[in-house]
């Protein structure tokens, strides 16, 4: 499903990916930690061509690029693939709830606006939030705007989901109810990678663990093997550090 071939980022002289390969399979639930500066949110933002990759290929359900010759086609193709879920919600002030939803709808799929209207509140509700069609970003909690974002995302019916830190700029009280959202949209089965620092979410919620450090990926196993027995000093120590800051 997706497939990262030597992926390398500079900005300007700093080397922020160094040749990151990794496969994700359909339908699998990945999770990337590591510590702030390792290259986590870039890599993720270098799979949908947020950030362009220096060099290396992406591939997402057959749809192969090459940082190094990528046309915008190829580029707009390959995003439209992914659905994106930001630190930030990054949503429409002057929208409402069912607006922001739809927005992607009628402006990437081309819907009418009928249908584009049908499917966001159906995606609405799959996330809790059916009684706040129209309400605006003001008007709601961080967690609840995070679920609008995680339904604008979904409603383009995406072949991969990538989380960019989705509980980062929340209250603790808020965070469960993002989490236990993200939860229910693996549980439907799709493809999604995940950037984290949520550890206990990441055990339970992943197939497949990712450490990356300095640009690199240093370890990747299961869950259980990562956590119970990380076969690299780096992650072990990683990981004690943080289970005792939580």
């Amino acid at each position: 499903m997706i497939k990262l071939e030597n992926i390398h980022k500079y900005f300007d002289s700093q080397h922020v990916l160094k040749g990151i390969d990794l496969n994700v399979k359909k339908g699998e639930v990945v999770s990337i930690l590591g510590p702030s500066g390792s290259g986590k949110s870039t890599l993720l933002r270098c799979i949908n061509f947020l950030e362009e990759p220096t060099r290396g290929t992406v591939e997402i359900g057959g749809k192969r690029v090459d940082a190094e010759s990528a046309k915008k086609a190829d580029i707009v193709s390959l995003r439209n693939s992914t659905g994106m879920v930001f630190q930030q919600y990054n949503l429409f002030k002057n929208f409402t709830v069912l607006q922001n939803v739809m927005i992607g709808l009628t402006s990437v799929k081309k819907l009418h606006k009928e249908e584009a209207e049908k499917r966001s509140m159906e995606i609405l509700e799959r996330v809790g939030l059916a009684n706040r069609l129209d309400h605006y970003p003001a008007q709601l909690s961080g967690g609840q705007q995070q679920r609008v974002g995680i339904a604008r995302a979904l409603a383009l019916d995406p072949e991969v989901l990538l989380f960019d830190e989705p509980t980062s700029s929340l209250d603790p009280e808020l965070v469960d109810e993002v989490l236990a959202t993200i939860r229910k949209v693996a549980d439907e089965g799709n493809t999604m990678l995940i950037v984290t620092h949520e550890l206990h979410f990441a055990r339970d919620i992943s197939d497949r663990v990712v450490f990356m450090e300095d640009g690199q990926i240093i370890e990747e196993g299961t869950p259980e093997q990562l956590f119970k027995d990380p076969k690299m000093e780096r992650t072990k120590q990683f990981l004690s550090r943080a289970n005792r800051s939580n």
